[in-house]
């Protein structure tokens, strides 16, 4: 998308220029923020009339919108996988309390947006704001022309899409700013030592084994970690029983 832009970028400005007009950053800004000027009009793509000519141009123009809502998508799971597995890592730093769609006993319930608000807030925020810029990076335009006389002549009104160079920087500079953002949070270390799971059902049931006498744990507050040997292994389990840490280079069942 970040290459799309800057491509779409350098093709504005090089036909502002080839107009002969500047490509200073002052005058691109004089030359207006998502506002239709005959010096950033892509070529004409047909007549008004021509019904195949409008649609097409209005898909060139929201085409982009659709990839946005797709990486939207795609960054939300990045961030949600995160932080499942900060949130699995965090019950061998203290016990706590399962995250359930219906909460029972002392199970709490999932989020709102999926995402804690810290992440979902500026996450919505930075996509509406790149939606908005997009939009006032390229859109439809209508190009009538007048005669002499300054009345309208309706066989040349033709429809194409327009572009805005100062609207695109913004959008590269905000959706730089989120993937920029996205690398910096992979870079954060997990707490514990407990395998990584994420949503892999085998993973979770695999450190879902607690003592026969532990009953009916899930309705209860718990914490991973060592409970003892179980058929001469050491065994690491979630439990509301009490555990200790596990001892590394141990072989555990």
């Amino acid at each position: 998308m970040l290459l799309a832009s800057s491509y779409l970028e350098a093709f504005g400005e090089y036909g502002i220029g080839s107009n002969g007009f500047s490509t200073s950053a002052s005058s691109l800004w004089n030359i207006g923020f998502g506002e239709i000027n005959p010096t950033s009009l892509i070529a004409p793509g047909g007549s008004l009339t021509d019904t195949l000519s409008v649609v097409a141009n209005i898909l060139l123009a929201n085409s982009a919108q659709v990839i946005l809502s797709f990486l939207y998508l795609y960054y939300n799971n990045i961030f949600t996988c995160e932080l499942l597995n900060q949130e699995w890592t965090s019950y061998t730093q203290k016990r706590k309390s399962l995250r359930v769609t219906d909460p029972a006993g002392a199970q709490c319930s999932t989020y709102f947006l999926q995402l804690p608000y810290t992440y979902a807030m500026p996450l919505m925020a930075f996509s509406g704001l790149l939606h908005w810029l997009v939009s006032q990076s390229i859109f439809l335009a209508q190009v009538n022309y007048y005669d002499e006389q300054g009345e309208n002549n309706d066989r040349y009104v033709i429809s194409t899409c327009g572009y805005s160079c100062i609207a695109i920087v913004l959008a590269l500079v905000v959706g730089s700013l989120l993937v920029v953002g996205s690398w910096v949070n992979s870079f954060r270390r997990y707490p514990g030592n407990i395998p990584l799971a994420t949503t892999g059902s085998a993973a979770i049931s695999a450190a879902c084994h607690p003592p026969k006498d532990d009953v009916d744990a899930a309705f209860k507050e718990v914490q991973y970690g060592e409970i003892g040997r179980l058929d001469g292994f050491r065994h690491c389990t979630f439990t509301s029983h009490e555990v200790s840490t596990p001892i590394s280079g141990e072989l555990y069942l």
